[in-house]
């Protein structure tokens, strides 16, 4: 039984590995977080093959959880719940009930809409359509008088396909990475991509495991998170992917020394990390340089996106305008522990979309020059 997990830093190639790394004649299952992330499966494989490859499926987790784990095991997942005579009628991606409601005066009340995990209701709503939410969770949870109905999924899964690979594992969370652990232990052939400090950068999902533990959310750092899933069984692979393909060495050493990253450069581009101290007008007005701000790129008129949102993008150059908690950036004291772990991951994926230069503008600087370039709300 293989099970492995490939650490990756930006720009190494992800997609490229995984699409490169199947046989092409055996029956692979691809799995990705979005749907861009399929298309660009999609166009990786027929790059690599002239075409997908006819013994091998590629879709987004969710459709493969509904189709694969819940379709097939409805009858399982009615008996459990003593509900023998249930039909589901598809699924909606329309979120379940909470479990409580925010009053007007400010206090919270029990919602008469939501039902217990121990009830079929809280998985579908009143037209028998089960909640995109909740599948890894009823999957999980559901089981026969015999089995778990996860075991039973498993042994199908190996039936059907030689490998499964999974990408950007880091955008899984909870019920859904509970699953993931939950089939590698059965799965003869799994292997896990992704790159540990991208996670918390996407706008949803968030927050959790495995990336977060306790009621207080305590950010799991990245040699707790290797021990952990090594604990769980998997080969974890820190070196194959540690080199990028897109950043320019100097850039890499930066991100090295001021975020404690270990990425490297496998290319021959040229480009410096310079910090902009005077002219930041022509920086600013020079829209082949993409200028990255911390979030609300939309109000300027000037190139730009947020930190997060840059993620997957390539630019030929760049600009990270800092926070103001960053404006320490420059110096030597600068201690990557004292900011947020979401922050650092931010940072990282912002200054590592260049190919080519690395500006960075204080936020002091910034301030300056900033109301120049707000657009009008007209």
């Amino acid at each position: 039984m293989a099970k492995r997990i490939v650490l990756a830093v930006a720009g190494a190639g992800k997609t490229y590995c995984i699409c490169r790394g199947i046989d092409s004649a055996k029956k692979n299952l691809i799995l990705a977080y979005t749907h861009e992330n399929v298309k660009n499966i999609h166009r990786e494989l027929i790059e690599a093959y002239g075409s997908v490859p006819s013994l091998t499926n590629v879709m987004t987790f969710d459709s493969f959880v509904y189709r694969f784990l819940v379709c097939p095991y409805i009858p399982t997942i009615a008996n459990y719940f003593n509900c023998n005579d249930f039909e589901m009628r598809g699924i909606t991606l329309v979120p379940p009930p909470a479990q409580s409601i925010l009053t007007e005066n400010g206090s919270y009340r029990p919602n008469p809409k939501y039902a217990k995990v121990t009830e079929i209701k809280h998985y579908f709503n009143s037209r028998s359509q089960v909640y995109n939410k909740y599948t890894s969770k009823l999957v999980m949870r559901s089981k026969s008088k015999v089995e778990a109905l996860i075991t039973k999924a498993s042994q199908a899964l190996n039936r059907f396909y030689d490998q499964v690979m999974i990408d950007e594992f880091q955008d899984f969370r909870e019920d859904d990475f509970d699953l993931i652990t939950a089939l590698s232990k059965n799965l003869d052939n799994i292997v896990l991509v992704g790159d540990y400090y991208q996670h918390s950068v996407s706008a949803i999902n968030n927050t959790g495991k495995p990336f977060e533990k306790g009621r207080a959310k305590t950010p799991v750092s990245y040699d707790d998170f290797v021990q952990a899933v090594k604990s769980e069984g998997f080969d974890v692979d820190e070196t194959t992917l540690i080199n990028t393909r897109r950043c320019p060495e100097q850039i890499c050493e930066f991100v090295r020394t001021k975020l404690g990253i270990k990425i490297y450069s496998d290319n021959d581009n040229v480009g410096s990390v310079i910090w902009v101290e005077s002219c930041i007008e022509k920086i600013m007005e020079d829209d082949s340089i993409v200028k990255l701000v911390f979030e609300n790129s939309a109000r300027y008129s000037f190139r730009s996106q947020n930190w997060s949102y840059s993620k997957g993008n390539t630019f030929t150059d760049v600009c990270v305008i800092l926070t103001k908690a960053l404006n320490n950036l420059c110096d030597d004291s600068f201690d990557y522990n004292k900011i947020a772990k979401s922050t650092q991951n931010k940072l990282y994926v912002a200054m590592t979309r260049t190919k080519g230069n690395l500006y960075i503008v204080t936020d002091s600087l910034f301030q300056t020059i900033k109301d120049k370039y707000y657009k009008s709300e007209s």
